[in-house]
């Protein structure tokens, strides 16, 4: 979907969930505790990337399932953020 940091970042994290999973314990709160638990592994990234003088980018704007083709994502895993990190441009 023409996300350039992407294509330009030496590496780039994948953070994905299994809904079901979650839903087993949560219930109806699943997707709520799903997405705010991917906010806080996305934001430790962020932390993690300045200290290391790096730079990095939370990207939503994806194909969910080129995404799971490409990492041969299983079950029920579903990608949520793609996080590229690199240096700044």
């Amino acid at each position: 979907m023409g996300q350039q940091a992407i294509n330009l970042a030496p590496v780039s994290i994948v953070i994905a969930a299994d809904y079901e999973r979650t839903r087993n314990r949560y219930k109806n709160r699943t997707e709520r505790y799903v997405h705010m638990e991917a906010g806080h592994a996305a934001q430790n990234i962020y932390l993690q990337a300045t200290a290391l003088g790096l730079g990095t980018t939370a990207i939503g704007a994806f194909d969910d399932n080129g995404v799971k083709e490409l990492l041969s994502l299983t079950g029920n895993l579903q990608p949520l953020y793609i996080m590229p990190v690199g240096h700044a441009a």
